[in-house]
């Protein structure tokens, strides 16, 4: 389904690139005649491009900058968002979004729910967080909250706290475990303005 992508990619600014590999694959192309047919006509403010997945992979570690939103299938999409967790670090830093055409969506780290370290206080809650920010901008239209969750993730990461998967020797930044960094956030978010309307 490509509505819900088309409606993130206006929210954004307004660039979806759609990865496949129709130069090989015939349900590649299909995917690629149904994106452009979807977003050309429901979201003409949306600047669309396609890639094949091999260069995809290429240019997101070449010049990610160049990608607002990308949309692909399920295999492409867990090997991308694989690889696009090292540019930011860690796989607990990135947010993801399964959003259907009805209903709510599924909004949840990438690295799920990390059961080899469960109950350690060494997951980093991040993702989790920026996770909630993606539900509240794109399912429940609440832009100002989830930039609030925003910039607290990134004032704490301002101040140098760092979970163990984000941390690097010698880097003068301190090593917290998973309630520190949601409590840190937490504290940074209470300092917002009440006057946000719930």
């Amino acid at each position: 389904p490509t509505h819900p992508i088309g409606d993130v990619a206006s929210k954004r600014g307004g660039k979806l690139c759609s990865i496949d590999k129709a130069n090989v694959l015939d349900v590649s192309q299909l995917w690629r005649d149904v994106v452009t047919e979807t977003i050309t006509k429901e979201f003409p403010d949306v600047e669309l491009s396609h890639m094949y997945v091999d260069n995809a992979a290429m240019q997101l570690i070449r010049w990610p900058k160049q990608f607002d939103v990308m949309v692909t299938g399920n295999i492409f999409g867990d090997i991308l968002s694989d690889e696009a967790s090292m540019l930011v670090g860690s796989l607990g830093m990135l947010p993801s979004a399964s959003i259907g055409e009805s209903g709510p969506g599924v909004f949840e780290p990438c690295h799920g729910s990390a059961p080899d370290i469960a109950g350690e206080d060494k997951a980093n809650p991040l993702a989790l967080i920026l996770s909630a920010a993606m539900m509240l901008k794109y399912d429940l239209d609440r832009e100002e909250e989830a930039d609030i969750l925003e910039r607290a993730v990134e004032a704490v990461l301002d101040q140098g706290l760092r979970t163990a998967d984000i941390k690097q020797e010698n880097d003068g930044c301190t090593l917290v475990g998973c309630i520190e960094m949601g409590k840190a956030v937490a504290a940074v978010v209470s300092t917002v303005d009440s006057a946000v309307e719930v």
